[in-house]
């Protein structure tokens, strides 16, 4: 094949990838601003500087890029935390490590936790099931730690953990932001007052 054209080819992919890096960055941003319904397919891509038509090369309609990201930025939370349950730490510690690697990507890419925050308030989007397995399995082994450890309160169950670790963590850094829009980055002392309400709930 002529080098010319392999290096138009190579050329044409490096595009192609960042049009698409560029779709779903424009996606997280302005569904967090205009909210799901306000985020119409034109408005993405003119955001994003592609063609309408680009857009629908890739993607069927919307509803399809908003759901791939949900579940690519989850996706992305669960393997974090599949790799720190499997550390040698104590239940405690596996907590910490949880809501810091949660708190850097705020801090990292603060979109993303602000899209999760507005999807998982909105009924049409569900979790994928085997990401939704993932997740409560790990959350399975850590209430068993936490149960024999005795660090975590007996009544508490996989839903609970669920919801104390995941749900109520993306809230709270939502909430910080809502309670000061100009705040760019969230503070260690935000983290530990976090971890201070999760552990008087889980003890």
């Amino acid at each position: 094949m002529n080098i010319h054209l392999l290096i138009q080819l190579k050329m044409a992919r490096i595009t192609d990838v960042t049009k698409i890096e560029r779709l779903k960055q424009s996606t997280m941003k302005l569904v967090v601003e205009r909210g799901f319904g306000g985020a119409s397919a034109m408005l993405i891509a003119k955001d994003a500087k592609v063609a309408s038509g680009y857009f629908y090369m890739h993607y069927k309609g919307k509803y399809e890029l908003v759901n791939s990201l949900l579940q690519d930025v989850y996706q992305e939370i669960v393997v974090r935390f599949k790799e720190l349950s499997e550390l040698d730490s104590t239940f405690n510690e596996t907590i910490e490590n949880l809501i810091h690697h949660f708190f850097n990507m705020a801090n990292a890419d603060p979109i993303k936790v602000k899209f999760l925050y507005v999807l998982t308030n909105d009924y049409s989007f569900i979790l994928d099931k085997k990401i939704h397995e993932s997740t409560f399995d790990i959350i399975h082994k850590l209430k068993d730690l936490g149960h024999a450890s005795g660090q975590l309160d007996e009544h508490l169950n996989e839903d609970d953990l669920y919801l104390l670790l995941f749900i109520n963590t993306i809230q709270f850094i939502n909430q910080r932001y809502k309670k000061n829009v100009r705040q760019i980055k969230l503070t260690k002392k935000d983290e530990e007052h976090l971890l201070y309400l999760i552990n008087k709930i889980l003890t």
